[in-house]
């Protein structure tokens, strides 16, 4: 029993002091543990830390890459322009050479005008007095064409004033011859035979009659022929006029009928001894009645001859 409780005793002694160990190796891991719990912190830390650091460092890697390329861009446009420029510097030394020769063209050119300039100058200087000499005869033509223009306007105011007295003379005394029939008149500057007076209907014979009025007229013109200036161009104007009525008969048209009245006209008082050069013979057809009305009192009016004095 003894033994027993000896060795129980020493039993427990040693478990004791194995306990005691244990306890101290346990405490001493433990604070091993909490070192080691300490250092995983700070490293996790450190690791954050550097986490954070390495996306730092690949933004400034990002923007370093994106700043790499934006610089080799810019090389790439400086590199253009310096091409572009070089292409312009060669066009503008070509260009600077083409000035330099136009230039040298221009100067000799100008060189040459100069010269000539200088000989218009010499020439000019040299005519002054042949200018001076042309403008006084052009002062003096210049004098005689204003004097002759005068002199010409006066003339043709006499000649006119000479045709409208003849003109004047000759109808007052046709009046005078013709005035007791009411079919051959003077209707201003006009003298005016109804046509049925000198022809038959539609037909551009001269009627018996109709010749005797005008043997009057010839009469008449022979009378103041002798007062007539030879030089003086009096023109006695024989128009055909017609109605509207179309013509049937030997005549196309009253253009034709008017036309051949006028030159049988003509030709008797030609036959009557009035100059030809003194004659015209006109056709008017129906295109100038002297009464638009539609009824035979007006077609009879518009038939007519007429004898107008007027001037080449």
């Amino acid at each position: 029993m003894i033994f027993l409780i000896t060795v129980f005793v020493v039993s427990e002694v040693l478990i004791g002091r194995e306990m005691m160990g244990k306890d101290t190796a346990i405490g001493q891991l433990q604070r091993i543990v909490e070192h080691l719990e300490g250092l995983a912190g700070d490293a996790e830390q450190e690791a954050k830390r550097l986490h954070g650091r390495v996306q730092g460092l690949e933004r400034t890697v990002g923007e370093r890459d994106a700043l790499l390329a934006q610089l080799r861009n810019e090389l790439a446009a400086v590199r253009m322009a310096q091409s572009a420029l070089s292409v312009d510097k060669n066009k503008a030394e070509q260009a600077a050479t083409g000035a330099q020769e136009l230039a040298a063209l221009l100067s000799a050119r100008a060189e040459r005008l100069a010269n000539e300039l200088e000989r218009l100058n010499q020439a000019l200087a040299a005519n002054q007095d042949e200018l001076a000499q042309r403008d006084a005869v052009i002062v003096q033509q210049k004098g005689r064409i204003e004097a002759l223009d005068s002199a010409l306007k006066k003339r043709l105011l006499e000649r006119v004033e000479e045709l409208e007295k003849y003109a004047s003379d000759f109808f007052g005394r046709l009046r005078e011859v013709f005035a007791g029939n009411p079919d051959i008149k003077v209707v201003g500057d006009r003298f005016v035979f109804q046509s049925e007076v000198l022809f038959p209907s539609g037909e551009a014979t001269l009627s018996p009659g109709g010749r005797g009025d005008l043997d009057k007229f010839a009469m008449v013109y022979q009378q103041l022929a002798a007062r007539l200036p030879p030089d003086l161009p009096v023109i006695i104007e024989v128009q055909g006029h017609t109605d509207r009525v179309p013509i049937r008969g030997r005549f196309p048209s009253n253009w034709e009928l008017s036309t051949a009245r006028a030159q049988e006209v003509v030709n008797y008082l030609i036959q009557q001894g009035i100059p030809p050069q003194r004659l015209a013979a006109v056709g008017m057809a129906e295109y100038h009645p002297i009464d638009p009305a539609d009824n035979p009192e007006a077609y009879r009016r518009n038939r007519r001859i007429e004898l107008k004095i007027t001037s080449r």
